[in-house]
């Protein structure tokens, strides 16, 4: 499915404004990046007050935790099988 991307797409193009979207796999650890990335702005937004915001992000990591924790479970069973 990914076979036509390098494996780390993020080093090949140093011009950020040529990036390819869709270019990395949403495997475990790509999906912990996006929630890293996620509870650092929801903890600016909490320093800075705004609550709506927050629940808006709550709702979106909820999304991507539970994703992660898909793509965990697919990832051991497909490593248990190769």
């Amino acid at each position: 499915m990914w076979t036509d991307r390098p494996e780390h797409i993020q080093f090949v193009e140093k011009d950020s404004k040529k990036y390819v979207f869709g270019g990395m796999e949403p495997h475990a650890t790509n999906i912990l990046r996006v929630i890293s990335e996620l509870e650092s702005a929801y903890q600016m937004l909490k320093y800075c007050g705004f609550k709506e915001d927050m629940e808006t992000l709550e709702e979106i990591k909820s999304r991507y935790y539970k994703l992660y924790f898909k793509k965990v479970k697919e990832e051991k069973l497909n490593n248990d099988k190769g």
